[in-house]
């Protein structure tokens, strides 16, 4: 097994090419191991090319609310905040403890990468 940095595209579609005929290998076999680290190589190579920024709180509860097919009215009777709505929607206000902890679905930690 020799296993190389990844430093171009073209050894990144190799690195991940390799995996594909790894994987389900055997944890802790030679095989096992060459997956481990192609995984790592790789996972360090998309991030630093591949980046994607988390979303902020707000993008975030959009995105739910719309999974949920809810209208901003229909939010509004959900919410005990509802006077707070249309300034959350258009971003002058930013999400409360409280307004987030409302949207028990959502885990408290998703809103923290802001």
């Amino acid at each position: 097994m020799i296993i190389e940095p990844i430093k171009t595209e073209a050894d990144y579609e190799s690195a991940m090419a390799r995996i594909d005929e790894l994987w389900g290998s055997e944890p802790g076999s030679s095989e096992g191991d060459e997956l481990d680290i192609l995984i790592a190589l790789t996972g360090a190579y998309e991030k630093k090319h591949y980046h994607i920024e988390a979303p902020d709180a707000l993008a975030l509860l959009e995105y739910r609310l719309d999974q949920l097919g809810l209208t901003e009215k229909e939010i509004e009777r959900l919410m005990e905040f509802r006077k707070k709505i249309p300034e959350i929607m258009s971003r002058e206000s930013g999400l409360s403890p409280e307004i987030i902890h409302s949207f028990k679905d959502i885990p408290f930690e998703a809103f923290l990468c802001e």
